[in-house]
């Protein structure tokens, strides 16, 4: 029951086997929604949340019991508590690591993705047996707690799958894209170019000063790399180039190009893997996106106008063959055929694939952390992951818990004519979030968009299962 804008007290606390927590919807939502399908297929209640969802922003007290919350990723104490806030408790934690492919840099011990506090003590997925060992060598993890699973992300490339995703003809007409035209993906590994000194900061805390450096480069590269598409774009109109950005990362100068040639596009929208399926050749630089390629059987070329900053370049693409100029660039536009960059074995050492699904083996795995309860955090663990807060504060958090306050706070909220400083304060907050929200909108998905995504995951397996 909702009153004054937000969640009443008197709410019950809803009981979950799994609370899974995405961030990037178009990164993370189409697997977190076929494991769902595959662990209620087995019986499991299961509740998939956006990181910033309006209602456990908006809760004081817990309003779910998980039995697991599965993370994005859990790199220590604050991402755990980014990821649960006040809306949730649970009693294991299963930290998807959707960032398993980490800078050279990162695999020393006691850099930040290689975790600390809270961080050491969850579950883990591992792609393949590459990220496995940096676990145990760089971050000391306990070898129970790695669980090799692949990729579950890749199951959407298998033939029992493949059916999921719009056809080419459906996805054009739906982006207004020119059937007769050969299109060309890049998916950019670049941060935007119009990051705040207080983002850039933040970056250079986590992975070291140098990654001030990285960013120049990512710039400088995206900067001559658009000039390239944008003299392809002019010199060939019978190309297409779709940009896609990196994630919650849309800058202004791709934007510019679009505004002057008609056939560079950017987009933003439906995974990656929908645009690889749907293109005729892809691009990308730093990234692991050459690997989606690879499994859809596409061709994908590496653009790296630069040599990368020391400690960034990823060891998959290090050894790949690169394209250095415009001219290169053009050729492998124009032309066909190609080699692929990386080998196959490079491949194999970070993606476990086999005959076995890693959605299946996904949830094999929940299912062993549900029911184990060797698993479980301590108390210990689940009481002090959380920032310790001023006595003034968690004063105000234990008055907000009770029905009678939170009531009566809510109703103040909504009164204009009550001028009560603290409540002006929080009024100031409130209004701080909503326009917070708005950055995040783009990225929540309601029950509906899930339940429709995981109906369509059903139709697919389940149609095949009959054939």
């Amino acid at each position: 029951m909702l009153r004054h804008g937000g969640l009443s007290m008197k709410r019950q606390v809803e009981e979950v086997d799994f609370l899974m927590i995405y961030e990037h919807k178009v990164r993370e939502l189409e697997n977190l929604c076929l494991i769902k399908y595959e662990l209620e297929r087995r019986g499991y209640k299961v509740v998939i949340k956006h990181i910033e969802d309006e209602e456990a922003l908006d809760a004081v007290k817990p309003i779910y019991h998980a039995k697991v919350v599965t993370t994005m990723a859990c790199y220590q104490n604050a991402s755990l508590e980014w990821h649960t806030k006040d809306f949730v408790s649970f009693d294991k934690v299963i930290d998807m690591q959707w960032e398993n492919i980490v800078y050279p840099k990162d695999e020393r011990a006691g850099v930040f993705k290689n975790y600390t506090g809270i961080g050491r003590e969850v579950v883990r997925v591992s792609w393949g047996e590459a990220n496995k060992r940096r676990l145990l060598k760089a971050a000391h993890m306990d070898e129970r707690n790695i669980k090799v699973v692949g990729h579950v992300g890749m199951d959407f490339l298998r033939d029992s799958l493949r059916g999921y995703y719009m056809s080419r003809e459906a996805l054009f007409k739906e982006y207004g894209l020119p059937m007769d035209k050969k299109v060309l993906l890049f998916a950019s590994p670049f941060y935007a170019d119009n990051l705040s000194e207080q983002y850039i900061a933040g970056m250079c805390k986590k992975h070291g000063d140098d990654w001030r450096d990285y960013y120049a480069f990512m710039m400088r590269s995206e900067k001559t790399i658009l000039e390239w598409m944008e003299k392809l774009c002019n010199d060939r109109d019978d190309i297409v180039v779709i940009y896609r950005p990196h994630p919650g990362h849309i800058g202004k100068h791709m934007s510019e190009v679009a505004d002057r040639c008609p056939n560079f596009k950017v987009i933003s929208e439906k995974s990656v893997k929908q645009w690889i399926l749907a293109c005729d050749l892809i691009y990308t630089g730093n990234s692991s996106t050459i690997v989606e390629a690879f499994f859809a059987d596409k061709m994908c070329y590496l653009l790296f106008p630069y040599e990368v900053t020391d400690g960034f370049e990823l060891k998959l693409v290090s050894k790949g063959e690169k394209i250095r100029d415009y001219e290169q660039f053009y050729q492998s536009a124009v032309e066909q055929g190609g080699t692929f960059p990386i080998s196959q074995e490079a491949i194999n050492d970070i993606y476990l694939v086999d005959d076995v699904p890693s959605y299946v083996k996904f949830a094999d795995m929940a299912e062993e952390v549900i029911k184990d309860p060797s698993y479980a955090l301590t108390r210990e663990q689940l009481s002090s992951y959380r920032k310790k807060q001023p006595v003034t504060v968690k004063v105000q958090k234990m008055l907000q818990r009770q029905d009678w306050f939170y009531d009566r706070y809510r109703k103040m909220l909504a009164d204009e004519n009550c001028h009560n400083k603290w409540i002006e304060r929080q009024r100031v907050l409130r209004r701080q979030k909503v326009e917070r929200n708005k950055r995040f909108a783009i990225e929540r998905a309601g029950e509906q968009e899930i339940a429709a995504i995981v109906q369509k995951i059903a139709a697919q397996l389940e149609g095949n299962d009959k054939k």
